[in-house]
C-alpha cells in the first residue's frame, strides 16, 4: 500500500488541488469512520473480547493506515480530476524539421531533444509558468530535466505524457496510434477529454502504452536499447510489416515508396538499419534478403 501510495502522489504532488472538494471529501470520509468505531456492536464485542487493549490498538494502527491511504487516493483522485485538459494557448517557439532531417536541441530548463523527420516542437522559451509544456506533432526523444517544481508536460493530440525528470520517446502521427515509450524514470499518460484526464497508464523502463481512439491502450514491453539508439540514426525493425518499415523510411529520407503486392506488404522484416547511409545501400540489403526488387526515379521508390 505504501508504494502504491508514494507512486500516486508523486505523480500528483505537481497538480492543482480543488480545496473546496477535497475539504467536503474529508468531511464524508470522517463522519464514515466515525460510525464505524462507534457501532455498538463492535464496541460490545471488542469490550467482551479476551485481550481488549491488544485488539483495539491493533484496530487504531489499521485504522491510521486506511484513512492515510484513502486520504491519499483522495487528493490523487481529485487533483486528476481538477487538472484541465485543455492544451496550451499558444507557445512562443518551434522547432520543425521537414521530412528528411532529424535535429537535437536544448529547452531552456536544460532539457535535450531529439526530433525526427517530419516533425514539429512548439514550446516556451523561458517556461515561466508552474509547468513546463510542449505540444509535438510527430516523434521525439527527451532527457528531462528533473524539476518536482515543473512538472513537463507534452501534449500529443487527445494524449498527455507528464514527467518529473526522465527520458522517453513519443510517436505521434496521423493514422498511426500514438506511442510512448520510457527508457528510466516513470512517466504518467493521461487522454483529455470533457474537461478532465483520464488515467490510461503509469510507464516504468522497458514499459510503453500505444493508443488509439478505436482499441483504447495498450501496455507492452520494448528493448530500451533499440528506442536508445533511435536519437543516433539507428532504425531498428523487429517482425515490422514492410509496409509499415516504409513509412518510417519514407519520412526518414523524403522519399515516396510504392509496394505493387499485398503480399509483400506484410512481409515481416527484423534488421537494424544506419539511417544515415544512402537509402538505396540498405535498400540493396533488404531486397536481397527478403526477396524482392526496387527501382528508383527521382524522389520515388516502387518496390515489385
Amino acid at each position: 500500500m505504501n508504494e502504491l501510495l508514494n507512486e500516486r502522489l508523486e505523480l500528483a504532488a505537481s497538480e492543482e488541488v480543488d480545496q473546496g472538494r477535497l475539504s467536503k471529501w474529508k468531511e464524508e470520509w470522517s463522519l464514515k469512520f466515525q460510525a464505524e468505531s462507534e457501532n455498538p456492536a463492535a464496541e460490545n464485542e471488542t469490550r467482551h473480547a479476551e485481550g481488549k487493549k491488544t485488539r483495539l490498538n491493533v484496530f487504531l494502527r489499521y485504522a491510521a493506515v486506511f484513512t492515510a491511504l484513502i486520504l491519499g487516493i483522495g487528493i490523487y483522485s481529485i487533483s486528476i480530476r481538477k487538472n484541465k485538459s485543455a492544451q496550451p494557448d499558444a507557445l512562443e517557439l518551434v522547432q520543425r524539421n521537414p521530412l528528411g532531417r532529424h535535429s537535437s536541441f536544448s529547452l531552456a530548463d536544460g532539457t535535450k531533444v531529439y526530433l525526427g523527420p517530419g516533425s514539429a516542437l512548439s514550446y516556451s522559451a523561458d517556461f515561466s509558468g508552474n509547468k513546463r509544456e510542449v505540444i509535438l506533432k510527430g516523434e521525439a526523444y527527451f532527457e528531462v530535466t528533473k524539476n518536482r517544481e515543473k512538472p513537463f508536460m507534452i501534449y500529443t493530440e487527445n494524449l498527455r505524457t507528464q514527467v518529473l525528470g526522465t527520458t522517453f520517446k513519443v510517436s505521434s502521427f496521423q493514422g498511426s496510434p500514438i506511442l510512448v515509450s520510457v527508457t528510466s524514470g516513470k512517466v504518467r499518460v493521461d487522454r483529455l477529454a470533457d474537461g478532465e484526464a483520464q488515467e490510461l497508464a503509469v510507464l516504468n523502463p522497458g514499459e510503453q502504452v500505444s493508443y488509439n481512439q478505436h482499441s483504447g491502450a495498450q501496455k507492452s514491453s520494448f528493448n530500451i536499447e533499440n528506442v536508445k539508439n533511435w536519437k543516433q540514426g539507428q532504425l531498428i525493425f523487429d517482425g515490422t510489416p514492410l509496409l509499415e518499415l516504409t513509412n518510417q523510411i519514407s519520412r526518414w529520407y523524403n522519399v515516396s515508396i510504392n509496394i505493387s503486392s499485398e503480399s509483400l506488404k506484410q512481409i515481416p522484416i527484423t534488421v537494424t538499419l544506419d539511417g544515415n547511409m544512402p537509402v538505396y545501400q540498405f535498400l540493396d540489403g533488404l531486397s536481397a534478403s527478403f526477396g524482392f526488387n526496387y527501382k528508383i526515379k527521382d524522389q520515388v521508390i516502387t518496390i515489385y
